[in-house]
């Protein structure tokens, strides 16, 4: 079961990779909450930076902040179309040289 309580936190307060230990539990058929351990956290595995610590870090490196999975498949996708759009421009001219000018072929047939 979830519980959901609103709350504010001041920045001294966050402890990064951590979270709060489950403090509900369902005892013969009703949930009791276990207020002894209601301020109890544990570690998690989690990136050792916030998303905000990494764009600084990124930014004093001088790299590409804009990098992400969805823009290297935006990325990939522009790419296809464009090889699509190549591989078809040069089966028109494959076909058009095959088959001759058709414009030439009829100026060609004029008696």
């Amino acid at each position: 079961m979830t519980c959901q309580a609103r709350s504010s936190y001041v920045a001294s307060e966050i402890q990064w990779g951590y979270r709060f230990s489950p403090v509900l539990t369902l005892e013969d058929g009703f949930y009791e909450v276990d207020y002894n351990s209601f301020h109890e956290t544990y570690e998690t595995n989690t990136p050792p930076c916030s998303a905000r610590e990494l764009a600084e870090m990124t930014t004093r490196a001088g790299m590409p902040v804009s990098w992400s999975f969805t823009s290297k498949l935006n990325e990939q996708a522009e790419l296809e179309t464009e090889e699509e759009e190549e591989k078809r421009s040069h089966s028109n001219r494959d076909q058009t040289a095959q088959n001759g000018d058709v414009a030439n072929v009829e100026n060609e047939s004029k008696v």
